[in-house]
């Protein structure tokens, strides 16, 4: 069976079906001349994810987004709420933030000293008389963008005029909130720079095409040729992906793979008792599953069969990759370079839910019951590493995400070869049509008209 491509409209909202197919030619990738468009039409205009809440628990906490040429203090004030401003001083424009993330009683320039409330707005001016025309609050406070949270994520839009993000994210929210993503904890936190357009790795995570020529491991553990694709308005996939089971492409192997057979042993599930019958896996560790969470303090009665087993793709519009199972989740998010089209940013975070293995028993919800840690560690730094380090070896992103970064740098380089002019898609690979579709929708500004009108209908 191919895979299917299903096209869903949100209640509220403009219809997911595109009125025109967009052309993926080279320069999309490539030219600083849509580079800029992308900038004014669309990285200024739609919800941006800018990072986790776990680093705002306290009033004071923030981190800094850097996204394009911007820079964006998100703080949590003294009143808990989320405040999110531009990382420019007033005065003369200094940067203010440098650190990541950290905690300040103020926002305070280090140039002049020129101080903020933790939401902005200007405190103090060191030698203030001196100011002969005046320092007028309003106007020289730091200037505001939208911020709001969901799942512990937390989302920019540099669009003041922009409806609320659970209208932009639609069904999105409402299907994944049985996974809490606020309750698991971050155990990594890497960025790699890579010689690619941030469009190149969107398109890497938006078709299984690939998979069978430089990830040969996945036929053991995951079937992605028979996978389910739903396309949804403002540009949103997802993919459903079944797991604990074997691509029935390349025929049902008599002995259990040893990927699978590394799978189902932290479950207390012996492969041996599968020899013969691994189409069984699946529906033994949905089962299992459930009565293991339930020794170990971890509750599934949330999540249906397939969800316990299988992997779901959501792929959030403009740059968010999420790959998700109830007890892991990776967001992946690759940012453009400031300047230069051939280069980005791709960060992946990697939360777990807090729950410790029995290592006397030998029984993991996640990761190997030996290695798996038995309390909630402190957050890990953020690992910077460049694509030369996960090919040398010596940094990785687990081996699937080594191998597409291995490939990355060729597909960019050959986008400018005289000798390519334009992408030729197929129907397995319908996510990154409806991706680039959208993106030309944003990029014309009828994203913006289709979204009132689609309020407007509602109301």
């Amino acid at each position: 069976m191919p895979q299917t491509n299903t096209y869903i409209d949100f209640a509220d909202g403009p219809p997911a079906t595109p009125r025109a197919r967009a052309t993926l030619d080279a320069d999309r990738y490539t030219s600083r001349a849509f580079m800029a468009r992308e900038w004014d039409g669309m990285w200024t205009r739609s919800w941006l994810l800018a990072g986790l809440e776990c680093d705002l628990r306290e009033p004071g906490d923030y981190f800094v987004f850097d996204i394009g040429r911007e820079s964006i203090i998100v703080t949590r004030t003294e009143e808990g709420a989320l405040s999110a401003v531009y990382n420019a001083c007033q005065h003369r424009g200094n940067r203010i933030m440098t650190n990541e993330r950290g905690s300040v009683p103020a926002i305070a320039c280090p140039y002049h000293g020129w101080t903020y409330e933790l939401d902005g707005k200007l405190r103090s001016v060191p030698d203030s008389e001196r100011f002969i025309q005046g320092l007028p609050c309003e106007s020289l406070s730091l200037k505001p963008v939208l911020v709001e949270s969901w799942g512990g994520l937390v989302w920019i839009n540099m669009d003041l005029e922009a409806g609320p993000l659970s209208e932009f994210l639609g069904v999105v929210q409402e299907q994944l909130a049985p996974f809490r993503f606020e309750d698991m904890v971050l155990v990594s936190d890497q960025t790699v720079c890579l010689d690619a357009n941030w469009k190149t790795c969107i398109d890497n995570f938006n078709e299984q095409y690939h998979v069978d020529f430089i990830h040969p491991q996945h036929a053991s553990f995951v079937d992605c040729c028979n996978a389910g694709n739903e396309l949804w308005p403002y540009g949103h996939r997802r993919v459903l992906v079944e797991g604990y089971v074997t691509n029935p492409r390349y025929g049902t192997p008599e002995e259990v793979p040893p990927i699978l057979q590394a799978a189902i042993r932290p479950l207390g599930l012996d492969p041996a008792d599968f020899r013969g019958r691994v189409p069984d896996i699946r529906k033994a560790v949905q089962q299992r599953k459930r009565e293991v969470g339930k020794a170990l303090g971890f509750d599934y009665s949330g999540f249906t069969d397939d969800q316990v087993s299988d992997v779901l793709q959501y792929d959030l519009f403009p740059n968010v990759i999420m790959t998700i199972k109830p007890e892991e989740l990776w967001v992946m998010r690759p940012r453009p370079h400031p300047t230069d089209p051939d280069k980005c940013f791709f960060d992946k975070w990697t939360l777990r839910i807090d729950v410790p293995a029995d290592k006397a028993r030998g029984l993991s919800l996640v990761g190997d019951p030996k290695m798996a840690p038995a309390e909630t560690q402190a957050r890990p730094e953020r690992d910077v590493f460049t694509q030369e380090d996960v090919i040398a070896g010596t940094h990785s992103m687990t081996i699937t995400i080594d191998q597409d970064i291995h490939l990355l740098r060729d597909m960019q380089a050959g986008m400018h070869s005289r000798g390519f002019g334009r992408a030729w898609l197929n129907e397995d690979e319908a996510r990154v049509q409806h991706f680039h579709d959208w993106l030309d929708i944003w990029l014309d500004g009828s994203a913006l008209a289709r979204r009132s009108a689609g309020a407007k209908a509602a109301e």
